[in-house]
């Protein structure tokens, strides 16, 4: 017996598929609108921009952790004792969403905020910190990411679905990335990748402390090396975890390999393919070409 041919969904299904995708859209476009008035009205009524602020600014799970670590350890001692990381590098899209500006305001100099917003809502002229992850790496690393947010597994369909469309994180990759890419020769911006930062960590620490304007004791650089490992930072995972709680013991802890390549080991062929596709289309977009788009995007 010869197979049916899969059937179609019914018009009246894709009417509803159709106009849940515009409502999508039209939400984000809403939600970008009140993000870009609060940082208006943050930045340009109740919070005080300082010379010295320095933004850490990345797509997520890029290298934004790891960062906040580098930071944390120039600026001092670099002591664990504290609640979280957050307590030290705050993430300034929470403050500002929750309206803790008297917070931020009380902090003392140089302050360094971790951001994930697109390039147009930093403060003009804004001292900036971007990195950038191999996209595969970071669909694979937001993936597990999801799973310990919501405490259980994820359909990769659905995760595929949505970081594609950006609703995952306020929009996808590949947008965040072409925010940044026009300023990154820019004098206020430190342009790093995530893959070179693992290369040359000592040498990623002295570019931040310049850039930064931080001094650094070379005496203390085995200090802040063994601190800013993947071991270390997993023993002291409760410091960097975004959750209240652990939900499901079963989900792995926030700190995870901390390497760059593994996509290569679990991302199934069909999403490889369409986020080397995308790759290709934006390299060629931004004035790059080639058989690996990667190579231009990464390069910088």
């Amino acid at each position: 017996m010869s197979e049916s041919a899969p059937q179609r969904p019914s018009v009246r299904l894709r009417l509803l598929q159709t106009g849940l995708a515009t409502l999508q859209v039209a939400q984000r476009v809403v939600m970008d609108a009140q993000l870009h008035l609060r940082h208006r009205i943050a930045f340009g009524h109740k919070l005080e921009a300082r010379p010295d602020d320095v933004f850490i600014a990345t797509y997520p799970k890029a290298g934004t952790t790891l960062m906040q670590m580098i930071v944390h350890q120039l600026r001092g001692d670099g002591s664990m004792d504290i609640p979280h990381i957050h307590a030290v590098v705050p993430w300034l899209d929470l403050e500002i969403l929750g309206d803790y500006l008297d917070r931020l305001a009380a902090l003392p100099s140089p302050r360094v905020f971790k951001t994930h917003f697109l390039h147009r809502y930093l403060p003009a002229g804004a001292r900036a910190i971007y990195i950038v992850r191999d996209v595969r790496d970071v669909y694979v690393s937001g993936y597990h990411h999801l799973c310990l947010i919501l405490g259980r597994k994820v359909r990769p369909e659905a995760f595929a679905r949505q970081f594609r469309h950006g609703q995952l994180y306020r929009g996808n990759w590949f947008e965040h990335l072409e925010s940044w890419w026009p300023h990154r020769h820019d004098p206020n911006v430190l342009f790093l990748t995530y893959e070179g930062i693992l290369a040359d960590l000592a040498g990623t620490v002295r570019r931040v402390a310049d850039f930064c304007g931080l001094p650094l004791d070379e005496a203390a650089m085995p200090r802040i090396l063994e601190r800013c490992s993947v071991e270390f930072m997993r023993r002291h995972d409760d410091k960097f975890d975004p959750r209240l709680q652990q939900i499901d013991g079963g989900i792995a802890s926030f700190i995870r390999q901390g390497k760059a390549g593994t996509w290569r080991e679990v991302l199934a062929e069909k999403d490889r393919e369409r986020l080397e596709g995308e790759a290709r289309a934006l390299a060629a977009r931004l004035g790059g070409g080639g058989e690996d788009p990667f190579a231009y995007l990464l390069g910088g």
